[in-house]
């Protein structure tokens, strides 16, 4: 009988793996978006504007801010693969829309839906990542689905630029969202039913005074780096590219678009995160110093972003690839931080809290870079300079944090609960 049970026992890799190849496949469409919407002519053929675009690229963002609390919520106290499958229909409705709208309106309905459908799954990714992984190999489990999310980031910005130029930017959503539809029912075949944690409102008030040691340098974190990953580097790529290269390359003797370029720059910068990922997340595991870790990757990437500030395509491109190497650290080691502080069962609820410091991040910065480009001199390349002060104060952030990083365990919590 034991011997069954064992046999039954879901292996943690193959879930992570799972919910890591969903979440790639759901990003065709989002990094499509991201991809094309800040070159002219098709801002143009949309019947928006740059500024628009910019609020666009914000708005599902802007949703999340009011949806991440109560998702995490939900996840303490209803089944998580019900809610993960549901999160792909969301995403493929919010393709279905792109696909069949024209000017502003229709395609900020198509943000907001998809904004609610990633709440859904971001967090139910994580919190069933949690749950299945333990002290010796959470951070490493993290990484593995970070893998999968870089590589959906690199690999669906290049096919879904590939769709919008050789099919048209609508038939390209229309693809998206059968994948989507596609992918929402294997997650309802194949995934564990995720049942919720019970809690207790008086262990709850004995870790409260715990939470904001853990979520003050989180929030911190999580904003700086997703409006910097998310909202400054994703929205202005594809400029910096076109500044390196110009409108059009020539590659393998056949001349390239930028758009496609940019798609093609987008995989290669994400190969070293994907593969580096993982490994941060082993190194943090048999550290125990996680704020450590992202400190001195803060660092890193303000250095890279100083190269891929330079006037020489090759030394920017360089840079480029050495921001590409730790991006997605943080990411990867702010879970594995709130799966060692906080109890299982409120561990989706402080993640719903975190998310809400990264998704306002990542909603300002796609606004802020793009309204600045578009009503100053300033370039992209000091947009990036700017970009390294908050990089700085960001690892100043996380060097306080591991002061106190023995102090506050999930061993220490229970002790009081």
């Amino acid at each position: 009988m034991p011997a069954q049970a064992a046999a039954k026992k879901p292996n943690p890799r193959g879930i992570v793996s799972l919910l890591g190849f969903g979440t790639a496949v759901s990003l065709i469409g989002e990094s499509t978006l991201y991809l094309i919407l800040p070159i002219p002519h098709y801002a143009q053929s949309l019947g928006i504007t740059l500024t628009m675009v910019g609020i666009l690229l914000g708005a599902n963002r802007a949703v999340r801010l009011v949806t991440n609390g109560p998702v995490g919520f939900a996840y303490e106290r209803a089944p998580k693969k019900p809610l993960l499958a549901v999160s792909l229909v969301l995403a493929a409705a919010a393709s279905l829309i792109y696909s069949f709208g024209y000017g502003f309106w229709p395609l900020f309905v198509g943000r907001l839906v998809w904004g609610l459908g990633w709440s859904f799954q971001w967090i139910g990714c994580r919190t069933l990542i949690l749950d299945v992984s333990d002290d010796s190999n959470r951070a490493t489990l993290s990484g593995l689905y970070q893998m999968f999310f870089l590589a959906g980031v690199g690999f669906a910005s290049f096919f879904g630029g590939l769709l919008a130029e050789n099919l048209g930017f609508h038939i390209g959503q229309r693809i998206s969202a059968g994948i989507l539809l596609a992918m929402a029912v294997i997650w309802y075949l194949f995934l564990p039913e995720g049942e919720p944690k019970k809690t207790s409102k008086a262990a709850d008030r004995k870790q409260g005074k715990w939470h904001w040691q853990l979520l003050a340098p989180s929030l911190a974190t999580a904003f700086i780096m997703r409006f910097i990953e998310r909202g400054v580097l994703a929205a202005t790529v594809v400029l910096w590219v076109g500044s390196l290269l110009g409108d059009s390359t020539t590659l393998f003797g056949l001349t390239v678009s930028v758009t496609v370029m940019t798609g093609f720059v987008n995989v290669i910068q994400f190969l070293p995160s994907m593969a580096n990922a993982p490994l941060i997340g082993f190194i943090s595991d048999k550290l125990g110093k996680r704020w450590i870790v992202i400190a001195v990757t803060m660092l890193a990437i303000g250095a890279g972003l100083g190269l891929m500030s330079a006037e020489a395509a090759a030394l920017a491109l360089v840079g480029g690839l050495f921001v590409s190497l730790f991006r997605g650290s943080a990411e990867t080691l702010l879970p594995a931080i709130i799966g060692d502080t906080v109890r299982d069962d409120s561990a989706a609820r402080v993640l719903g809290i975190v998310y809400i410091g990264a998704d306002l991040g990542a909603m300002l910065g796609p606004v802020v870079s793009l309204a600045l480009l578009d009503n100053t001199g300033m370039t992209v390349r000091e947009m990036y300079l700017l970009c390294i002060i908050l990089l700085i104060i960001s690892a100043a952030v996380a060097f306080i944090a591991s002061r106190s990083e023995k102090g506050i365990k999930k061993s220490s919590l229970q002790a009081q609960g």
